[in-house]
């Protein structure tokens, strides 16, 4: 009886056994290299060459990928969330005793307060290095590109804002009219449903689609065993370039054709190949 390929044993839909195998190659020497000079715990990132952009139009909304190994718990990670104007209506939920999400943020403001913030290059400065992540109401992210695009938050999208929402949405929500206008308002919090989307970010990997050719994600660190960074780097793959992704995933259009360049690299050392169909 005919075994089972190594592709099949591995369970890997995008890797075939010679991209495995190059794949493994590298990061092996990005493991050494780390483990005698770096932090043991650093991101890997793939590097991936595309034939044509991404993305028609400059874009700076993080699309998350789920991996089969997580990379982040949201315990493990300094969070700030901004939300709507006041803060009152939605902090002593998310900070209550029992509540999903009482230790889950190391500060919640408001957009008020970051205007404060973002008027003072010093202090956006010091929320960039102090916080893991920036997340804010999804109704407010849109609004952030003007008021902080200009700090390292979205330099080469270092650490580009992330969206929550506060409540599953429902047409049969309870709204309360607004003190200022005869608008309605949505100010429901829902503290299980905040932690849901908190934990899948955490656990994820993101992208943003490109007006150039290429796209760097992290798919694992370097303290992660060789099989979890392999599966995470076909799941990535695979969800750019399988169509039952759409609409987040399958950006690649052909596939796997789409692609020109597959490299593996940390920040701080040179990009080893996966793929190449333009040797350097």
């Amino acid at each position: 009886m005919t075994s089972k390929s190594s592709r099949d044993q591995w369970d890997l839909a995008v890797l075939d056994e010679n991209l495995r195998s190059r794949a493994i190659r590298s990061l092996k020497a990005l493991k050494a290299h780390i483990g005698e000079e770096g932090d043991h715990h650093e991101p890997i990132y793939v590097i991936i060459d595309t034939e044509k952009p991404t993305a028609p139009d400059l874009d700076l909304v993080p699309r998350i990928i789920p991996l089969p190994h997580g990379l982040n718990r949201p315990e493990d990670l300094k969070i700030m969330l901004v939300t709507k104007d006041p803060v009152s209506t939605y902090k002593p939920f998310l900070e209550e005793k029992g509540s999903a999400t009482e230790d889950t943020f190391s500060e919640i403001v408001s957009m008020k307060k970051l205007k404060s913030f973002a008027s003072n290059p010093k202090q956006i400065k010091k929320v960039f290095h102090e916080y893991d992540m920036l997340i804010t109401d999804h109704r407010l992210h849109r609004l952030l590109p003007s008021l902080i695009g200009k700090s390292q938050f979205y330099k080469n999208n270092k650490k580009l804002p992330l969206m929550i929402q506060m409540a599953k949405p429902s047409p049969d929500a309870e709204l309360t009219k607004s003190k200022k206008s005869t608008k309605m308002k949505d100010d429901r919090v829902d503290p299980d449903y905040v932690q849901r989307q908190i934990k899948a970010i955490a656990k994820g990997t993101t992208f943003v689609p490109s007006t150039g050719t290429c796209l760097s994600i992290i798919i694992g660190y370097s303290d992660f065993k060789l099989r979890q960074l392999i599966e995470n780097l076909d799941f990535i793959l695979a969800y750019l370039t399988l169509a039952k992704f759409k609409p987040i995933g399958g950006i690649l259009k052909r596939g796997m054709a789409d692609i020109k360049d597959l490299h593996l690299k940390t920040s701080e050392s040179t990009s080893l190949p996966v793929m190449e169909k333009t040797p350097k």
